[in-house]
């Protein structure tokens, strides 16, 4: 029996942007494999799937994280979802992909959305070539340095962020002197918010608690710090 892992996409949020395909995904797979309890089982009975589920997430050990790659070999279609968008971007399923693939499982993907291509389409900034630097540290010192770095790319720059800490990495890149950002809170809800300009500016704003993308143009001179 040959076996496959399928990354199927969820949608960033609003319902009307489940992809079709996630449905029949889910319902034709021997084993589903979800994020988190609460959402994967309230998603698969609103799309009236009856059937158990695994789960892979921050809080999997390194042991179980090997045993449940032990066990895609006994099902012939597996299935796991994230949260929101596309597994395996900057999410737990990033883990099990390298694992199938050793074990000689097959891993295909089931488009949908993508935050940080929403927020990179939005941004009118240039899009290639541009770098998805993922989550930044949660220290600001290290924080700050990782921008330092690939600021001096010249090319733009996408990152991921918790809505906790919206403010503070505004506040860095408000210290490192940038004047363009772009700010997309919550894509795809429909309490949405987008911010283009100064992020001094922006923090006078009101800023909800949404999950944050940031996008950052490239900077003129390239080798140089912004001043």
């Amino acid at each position: 029996m040959e076996s496959e892992l399928f990354l199927v996409s969820n949608s960033l949020g609003n319902e009307l942007d489940l992809p079709p395909r996630t449905l029949e995904s889910l319902l034709s797979a021997d084993c589903i494999i979800g994020e988190e309890a609460r959402s994967t089982s309230t998603l698969l009975k609103r799309l009236g799937i009856s059937k158990d589920f695994l789960l892979l997430n921050e809080h999997t050990t390194k042991e179980e994280l090997f045993f449940l790659a032990d066990s895609l070999s006994n099902f012939r279609k597996i299935c796991i979802l994230s949260d929101a968008g596309n597994p395996g971007i900057e999410d737990p399923a990033s883990r099990l992909v390298p694992l199938a693939w050793a074990k000689g499982i097959k891993v295909r993907s089931s488009p949908g959305p993508v935050a940080l291509v929403s927020g990179l389409a939005a941004s009118g900034f240039p899009t290639s070539p541009f770098v998805f630097l993922g989550f930044l540290p949660r220290e600001e010192k290290e924080r700050i340095q990782v921008l330092k770095k690939h600021l001096t790319y010249g090319m733009t720059l996408v990152f991921y962020e918790t809505p906790y800490r919206t403010k503070r990495v505004l506040e860095s890149l408000t210290s490192l002197g940038l004047e363009l950002v772009f700010l997309n809170l919550g894509i795809g809800l429909s309490e949405e918010l987008t911010f283009r300009g100064n992020p001094k500016d922006i923090l006078k704003s009101k800023i909800p608690k949404l999950p944050p993308v940031f996008v950052l143009p490239p900077q003129k001179t390239r080798g140089t710090m912004p001043k």
